[in-house]
Formats: C-alpha cells, structure tokens, sequence
C-alpha cells in the first residue's frame, strides 16, 4: 500500500511526535505490567521511526512489516537492538514469544479484512508471553462518519503538498482514500505520487469479539494520548488488551 511512498514517507509523516508516541506507550506499559517486558513487538512498523523511539526508551524491539520498500528504509536507520522481518500481522512467524505488542497509526483500520484481522489477532496473541499486552489505536467511527466522509483536504507547502479527497460508505464501514502528493526534489522540481488507501471504521463491539476469540481480553480503553474515557465524539482510541491466561 505504502510501496510508492516508501522513499518520501518519512517526510510526509514529519508532523508525527514519534518520541512522544513512545512516551505515552512506556507510560501505558508502566501501568499496566508489573514487570518492564524483555521485548516489545512492533506490528505494522513502517519505516521503524516509532520502533527506533521505543528502542531509544530501553526496549528490545522487534518490528514486522509487510512492505519491503518501507522496511528497507527502516533498516537505513540506527538498527541497535532492533530485529525487524518482512511479516505481515497475520502471518506472523515468531521464534519466540513477546512481553508486549503495538500497532499505531492506523494499522489495525488499513486490514480491512474481517478475516485477516480476526487471524492477525489470533497470531499476536499466540507469540504474547502470558498476561501480556497488546495496544494500538484505532480511528473511531464518529471520525469515519463525521470528519472523513465525503470530506477533501489539501495543503499547499513548498516542498510537500497533498491533495485528499475520501469517499466513505456507512454501509461496508470502508473508507477509500485517494490522495495525490507532490513533492519537491533537489532540482526544485516537484514529483508526484499518487496512493488509495483503504480503511475499516470497526465498532466496539467488534473489535472486542475478535480479540476475545483470539485469547485477548480488554483492560482498557482510553482516549486519544489521554488515560481519559473515551467520550462520545472521540476520534481515536487507545485499546489495551492482555492476553488470557
């Protein structure tokens, strides 16, 4: 999905505060955990910038990613007790178990699958140590509704700009995004990329069920950088699962 982009992600993501994305995980984990876990596995790592932040906090880090292009731009970065592996999250392929997993940044909304994500569940959850713990974000579904739907953004910089246009149906809950990217390069002259992402806006309910069936149980729900409730027009939760004994 993120094949084209590879090369420049980096520089389209540079508003993301990576470091204090890690800060709010370690927080999470301290609270939750009675123990610091040995290692903390990166479902869905991209190009390892949130990886390398963990990392930078202590943790020995695994990072799974499906997309070769963007894990080749990880392994360009600071690999210091950093193990990554060409893996999508349904197919992951351990050697061994996990203390804790994370997925962020849209990751469990990008599997639009209900199947996939069901069997993405079940192999996090098979690679946990047990008690251990499993948080990710996820877009809500008043931000599908209320802020996506058949909505356009667009920002004109000087050496990146975008063009968003969102096409939502509240009746497969699927988002299609299609966005074109113009960016500068050294000759002062601007490339374009062009993506469509697709993403699943997951009730509750339905995220619950399928982290049951795959041996997770729900701790908590908080909202977005928060240890906060969710309130009702919440656009992005933090869900923190732990695995069954």
């Amino acid at each position: 999905m993120y094949d084209c982009i590879a090369g420049v992600y980096d520089l389209l993501m540079r508003d993301v505060d990576y470091v204090s994305y890690a800060g709010y995980i370690d927080g999470i984990l301290k609270r939750y955990l009675n123990n610091k876990p040995d290692i903390v596995l990166d479902v869905g790592c991209g190009t390892g910038s949130l990886t390398c932040a963990m990392r930078d906090l202590g943790y020995s880090m695994i990072g799974a990613e499906p997309s070769e292009r963007m894990l080749e731009c990880a392994l360009k970065k600071d690999t210091n007790n950093i193990q990554y592996i060409n893996q999508s999250m349904e197919k992951l392929d351990l050697f061994g178990t996990v203390g804790a997993a994370i997925s962020f940044l849209d990751c469990i909304n990008h599997i639009t699958d209900i199947k996939k994500l069901q069997q993405g569940f079940k192999k996090v959850s098979l690679f946990l140590e047990p008690e251990g713990l499993y948080i990710f974000d996820l877009n809500t579904e008043y931000k599908f509704e209320n802020i996506y739907a058949g909505n356009l953004y667009y920002d004109l910089s000087d050496d990146v700009s975008y063009v968003w246009v969102n096409n939502y149906s509240k009746k497969t809950k699927i988002c299609t995004m299609d966005i074109s990217y113009f960016i500068k390069n050294d000759d002062g002259k601007y490339k374009r990329y062009d993506t469509c992402n697709r993403e699943r806006a997951y009730s509750d309910k339905q995220i619950i069920e399928l982290a049951n069936n795959s041996g997770l149980e729900l701790i908590d729900m908080l909202e977005d950088f928060s240890f906060d409730k969710p309130r009702r027009n919440c656009q992005r939760k933090f869900l923190i699962f732990r695995k069954k004994r």
